[in-house]
């Protein structure tokens, strides 16, 4: 199996005229722009923002009130259609 590394851009991209600047340089070469100080990597997505801290977990709710009684019917004659 080959391993190959991603190509790495030796130049930045000046965000106002679009001119390929060197790595190095402050202000782009074509225009004066100031250029960002970390270059961007293409292809490579910015990292996910951190997730919050989880909120506590509250108080369980208190239970409903039991259900009332059914009161049990009359008893059924045996062999009788229920």
């Amino acid at each position: 199996m080959c391993f190959r590394p991603a190509a790495v851009s030796m130049t930045v991209t000046c965000p106002k005229c679009g001119a390929e600047c060197a790595l190095d340089a402050k202000t782009c070469s074509a225009c004066g722009a100031d250029l960002p100080n970390t270059p961007s990597m293409p292809g490579a997505p910015g990292a996910p923002g951190a997730p919050g801290a989880p909120s506590t977990p509250g108080m369980p709710a208190a239970p409903g009130a039991p259900a009332k009684p059914s009161a049990p019917g009359a008893p059924k004659a045996p062999g009788a259609p229920r």
